[in-house]
């Protein structure tokens, strides 16, 4: 007689739940972009580079959720956010207009999977953001244990305009636990590095600010960002021999697009 073979599966419903949490604090850190620091449920984990779906209540309609990084260290008592506040948005100008004491909705557990230990390998990690996509790396340098595998960490920011390129710079250095080269990028001012980041890949001019190269075995890179970048950025690395991971194969890039 065949035996069937039974499987038990334990579910862990406080785990998955919708919770309520407090915020502590709110900042502006560059031009429309706020640091949004709320409490942490007990026993909530998440991993430097991961995301969380947050929201409000709208009246008599479901709630608005829409997903962010994390920008805290998973060390952190508090869970903190970096939120744009978009005119016309349905949920950043809310958010960013909420005061200490005010609550908000945590919709289950982190996700996602921009996480450095599925690209091992190679010297130096990149990490290329736009906007307020800057969020994973400001919890990823801020933890001295996630990116300890390289020797050397690259950050590029790219924005509009110098002031939001300088400001987040400013924010990422102080927030920073870990010897970290920061590089700006302003797409429609001079500044350090000025044009699209895609467009400083492909002419070079990133790498020999850096000094560092996009070699498939030197180079492991993480970008956060919106659409476009990401698109693009892709494409370029792609030529050179850079790529996800993907079906078992081992890969050299990871991304996350909120947008």
């Amino acid at each position: 007689m065949r035996r069937a073979a039974i499987f038990f599966i334990i579910f862990h419903p406080e785990a998955a739940a919708m919770q309520t949490v407090k915020l502590t604090s709110r900042r502006e850190v560059a031009p429309a972009v706020y640091e949004l620091l709320f409490t942490r449920p007990e026993g909530w984990t998440f991993d430097a580079g991961q995301f969380a779906r947050i929201g409000l209540a709208t009246d008599g309609d479901e709630p608005v959720f829409r997903a962010y990084s994390i920008a805290g260290s998973p060390k952190a008592e508090g869970l903190r956010f970096l939120v744009k506040s978009v005119e016309g948005g349905a949920l950043s100008p809310r958010l960013c207009a909420l005061n200490p004491g005010d609550e908000v909705l945590l919709d289950g557990e982190a996700q996602g999977n921009l996480l450095p230990a599925r690209i091992p390998g190679g010297d130096t990690v990149w990490m290329l953001a736009t906007g307020s996509g800057l969020a994973p790396f400001i919890a990823m340098t801020g933890d001295e244990g996630t990116l300890g595998a390289w020797k050397k960490h690259i950050l590029v920011i790219g924005a509009r305009t110098r002031e939001e390129v300088d400001r987040l710079a400013a924010y990422a250095e102080s927030e920073a636990r870990i010897p970290l080269t920061i590089l700006t990028a302003a797409s429609r001012e001079a500044g350090e590095l000025t044009g699209r980041i895609p467009a400083l890949i492909e002419s070079g001019a990133l790498e020999a600010k850096a000094g560092a190269a996009f070699t498939p075995e030197s180079a492991r890179l993480l970008l956060c960002g919106n659409p476009d970048f990401i698109r693009e950025t892709r494409a370029l690395m792609k030529a050179r021999g850079i790529v996800s991971p993907r079906l078992g194969k081992p890969g050299q890039l990871l991304v996350e697009s909120l947008w």
